[in-house]
């Protein structure tokens, strides 16, 4: 039975990656603090990698609060996770990156997510870029938003509500992922997995209201205005449903993002 390690298994994105490659047959070693193989991103690297084919890396610490910081436990810990497997002899992997990463980004996790690619295509693992990945029970950025549509009728707008979305269906990301693990050579390239088609904001949370029988009425709010409360809410201990920088991410988009290696078979939101 062929083995795959998983950082940030029991995470929205990573355990639904871990669904597939179980459902394909592999064996999953969840890497975790809270699991056998002990893993904390940014700290030692221990991990018994024997009989391990590959490795995913989706952890990523999110409540990092300075760019030093999320360079010493995003950046250098993820460097030195995949450092560690490949010399264990682990020679195929994957590092969940996103849309969010590109040259000019300007949030926190955008530009950790970019330090730490072309790291992991010099060391022969393929790099993924997800749009807002979404499945029946979301997690993550959809399921924050599936919950402030279903809690109220009135729902706050960024802006106009034009940012465009790109999303993808977890179970095609997953089985993206699994493909790349069993490749013989990674793309040279980030894979970008997203549908493709450009979701304005305000259709999407339509869409989302409607799959639960709802009618929502929008009240357009600055993000400005958004990131002020939300920074606020962080500074005394509070765990808004959306990060700061999630919201620098959302409205500092890529205006030009590369989705020439979207994967066709990707379907579209529903």
């Amino acid at each position: 039975m062929s083995t795959v390690a998983i950082t940030g298994a029991s995470g929205y994105v990573g355990s639904a990656i871990s669904r597939c490659f179980r459902a394909h047959g592999w064996e999953v070693l969840e890497l975790g603090r809270r699991n056998v193989q002990r893993f904390e991103l940014g700290g030692e690297v221990a991990v018994d990698w024997s009989g391990v084919e590959a490795l995913v890396h989706c952890a990523w610490a999110f409540g990092v609060k300075s760019g030093e910081e999320a360079e010493r436990v995003n950046v250098r810990g993820s460097v030195r996770l995949m450092e560690a497997a490949r010399e264990a002899g682990v020679a195929r992997g994957v590092f969940i990156s996103s849309l969010s990463c590109f040259e000019g980004c300007r949030s926190l996790y955008g530009k950790g997510k970019l330090a730490v690619e072309p790291e992991a295509l010099r060391m022969g693992f393929a790099v993924v870029r997800p749009g807002l990945v979404y499945g029946p029970r979301p997690g993550g950025m959809m399921g924050a938003l599936e919950k402030a549509v279903k809690a109220s009728p009135v729902v706050p707008l960024i802006g106009d509500g034009s940012y465009p979305q790109y999303l993808v269906h977890e179970e095609d990301l997953a089985e993206l992922v699994f493909k790349l693990c069993q490749a013989g050579k990674a793309p040279a390239e980030p894979v970008s997995a997203a549908s493709g088609e450009a979701i304005p904001f305000r259709e999407l949370l339509r869409r989302i209201a409607a799959r639960h029988g709802r009618k929502p009425f929008f009240v357009p709010v600055p993000w400005r205005l958004i990131l002020a409360g939300l920074k606020t809410m962080e500074s005394v201990g509070l765990n808004p449903p959306f990060r700061s920088d999630s919201l620098i991410g959302f409205v500092f988009q890529n205006p030009e993002p590369h989705l020439d290696s979207c994967i066709s078979s990707f379907r579209p939101f529903q």
